[in-house]
């Protein structure tokens, strides 16, 4: 959903299960948060709302329907999620943004006010029926930026119970790395003619539910940096407990563990699933927009006892690091005797990290592994195959200047922002095939959307929206339809998901219904692959689609010095002045001054993996 007017009020209504959407204008309501730190002169207006991340037993999991109401504001705030201070985009002033929570059927309507000089979306990420989902932003790289919560959809379907196969449950997001400027400002850097193609350096923090450790003696001083406190998750001893993980970050795939606790993997993105090769993993790996469900035992401590949770940026999924890089953002364990306990022990706990070696491949879990609970066979019979070839490319303009990027089928993707593609497709225009692939599958019967990543060292997380799909297959190499035609897939149960690891030179086959009438796009999910290129379009039911009057958008719409061709949101003035005080006040240009951060960092040896 597109919110291109700063100022502008938008509401917007999920029907849980069914994916639709619906705008309109009305009023919504200004929350906000505020930080009692007194390291510094500037005013902490995002901060992270731990209690928000605890599922409650007291939620009511029926399957009568209800409508949920939700008032959001996205704004540009001051935070310091790491104790490095940042200039930030939040909803609520809250970072991550504020959870929802629903039954499969409800109504969730949410009122969406852009206090922002520039336009916004709003993206449902993998919502079908149950599950573990997220949202974010998808306009430039607002997502990394800070605008991004938590969506949990409940149902009694769901074949995971509370007091059945866990007791309690929890989200756990790992965040996007901090930077010490805002993403905008880096992207700008990554689209440069001297860097086009070169990603910025890997982030030297990575918070998780809201908190990360910067290295102050590094990288801040006493009035830019602060030694922030890790995000502790109190447990209960002899309990089971859910882990809902969220990877968020923009950039690179993770290790998640908890010292001393095995990882019981019981959902991959909304699928519930079990394997006895997954019930007792040290390590579980998981890339951007990718979710998991995992049970962990809490018989192992006893109260008082203090574990490390960590979440390990996998290095082999990197090209280059900077020196002094640090991969792992820590939060605590804490066993209490009751939980949210002002009594429970403060000590950084002591413990050690599993021992077995970290693999060196940027792959998903053995997909054969991930066997959903609720059986799914993948339709036999396909009507129509797309193929694309996804990979980097390099070459130079007629200035001679590097014009590195991604290209899927010879194109990189160019975002006229101005120029919704599904308005072209209502209009009956065709997509511009000179800057944006697409597919068109006008049937209702299952289709192939086949995947070759001709990249020789960089592996990329697929995401498709408006639907998931079975992986029937995969392998190394490079898959021709001709060879396509003639294979033998899975399709006896095989996992669903939404996101997908496909490593480099390799290949994937990926088959869904195409029932949902729309304009789905698909992409990698590292920002800065996207922000270069990587992406596709998949039509789906195009004949079913609805008929709408799109009207062209305004002049006073698009900002000055900017037309229907543009590609960037540009910036306006707000009535009452520019709400960015964290972006352009005074303090601000003094915190960039004193820091002093934004400079190339010396990288060491490169390594397999994305950019």
């Amino acid at each position: 959903m597109l919110f291109p007017r700063p100022t502008a009020v938008a509401v917007f209504t999920l029907f849980i299960g069914l994916g639709l959407a619906q705008s309109d204008t009305t009023t919504s309501t200004t929350t906000s948060a505020t930080s009692t730190s007194t390291a510094t002169a500037l005013t902490v207006t995002a901060t992270p709302v731990p209690s928000q991340l605890i599922l409650s037993s007291d939620f009511v999991i029926t399957d009568v329907p209800a409508t949920r109401t939700y008032n959001w504001v996205v704004a540009t705030a001051t935070g310091s999620p790491d104790g490095y201070y940042r200039p930030m985009l939040v909803v609520n002033g809250q970072y991550p943004g504020p959870m929802i929570e629903a039954n499969e059927g409800d109504t969730v309507i949410v009122n969406v006010q852009n206090d922002m000089s520039v336009g916004t979306t709003i993206h449902w990420h993998g919502i079908g029926q149950y599950g573990t989902y997220w949202w974010h932003a998808h306009a430039s790289t607002q997502l990394a930026d800070g605008i991004h919560g938590p969506l949990i959809v409940h149902s009694p379907n769901d074949p995971l119970k509370r007091g059945i196969d866990f007791d309690e449950e929890q989200v756990i997001m790992v965040l996007t790395g901090t930077m010490t400027r805002p993403q905008s400002s880096l992207k700008r850097y990554f689209l440069l003619a001297a860097t086009r193609g070169v990603s910025p350096h890997h982030p030297p923090t990575l918070p998780s539910n809201g908190r990360g450790t910067w290295d102050c003696a590094t990288y801040g001083n006493s009035s830019t940096c602060f030694t922030q406190t890790p995000t502790e998750i109190q447990v209960l001893p002899n309990k089971k407990y859910r882990f809902r993980l969220i990877n968020s970050a923009a950039h690179a795939m993770f290790w998640y563990s908890i010292d001393s606790h095995t990882l019981n993997v019981t959902e991959a993105d909304d699928t519930p699933v079990y394997s006895e090769a997954n019930s007792a993993l040290h390590r579980l790996k998981f890339h951007d927009g990718q979710r998991y469900s995992v049970i962990v035992d809490t018989s192992v401590g006893s109260v008082g006892d203090a574990y490390w949770m960590r979440a390990q940026m996998n290095t082999a999924c990197l090209t280059a690091l900077p020196k002094d890089f640090a991969n792992t953002t820590y939060a605590v364990v804490r066993y209490v005797e009751e939980i949210g306990s002002s009594t429970a022990t403060t000590g950084e706990p002591t413990t050690s990290d599993w021992t077995d070696v970290l693999g060196t491949e940027c792959k998903d879990l053995d997909t054969a592994s991930l066997v959903p609970i609720v059986a799914q066979d993948a339709p036999t019979t396909v009507v129509q195959r797309g193929i694309f070839d996804t990979g980097f490319t390099i070459s130079t303009d007629s200035n001679g200047n590097l014009d590195a990027g991604f290209a899927v089928n010879g194109t990189s993707f160019v975002d006229l922002v101005y120029q919704p593609a599904l308005h072209k497709v209502n209009q009956g225009l065709a997509i511009d095939s000179s800057n944006l692939m697409s597919v068109t599958y006008n049937t209702t019967g299952a289709v192939d959307l086949i995947i070759n990543n001709l990249d020789s060292a960089i592996d990329h997380p697929y995401h498709l929206h408006g639907m998931s799909f079975w992986i029937v297959g995969e392998g190394s190499g490079l898959l021709t339809l001709a060879n396509a035609e003639t294979m033998t897939y899975n399709t006896t149960n095989p996992i669903r998901r939404d996101t997908h690891i496909i490593p480099a030179n390799s290949w994937a086959v990926l088959r869904f219904e195409a029932t949902n009438p729309g304009v789905w796009f698909m992409h990698c999910h590292i920002d800065w692959h996207l922000a270069e290129g990587f992406a596709l379009l998949s039509l789906s039911s195009q004949t079913r689609l609805p008929k709408c009057l799109f009207h062209p958008l305004p002049a006073p719409q698009i900002p000055a010095g900017l037309n229907e061709n543009s590609t960037s949101l540009g910036r306006r003035s707000l009535p009452g002045g520019d709400k960015t005080p964290a972006l352009a006040g005074p303090a601000f240009r003094k915190m960039r001054k004193a820091r002093g951060h934004f400079k190339s960092q010396p990288m060491v040896k490169a390594k397999r993996g994305s950019l």
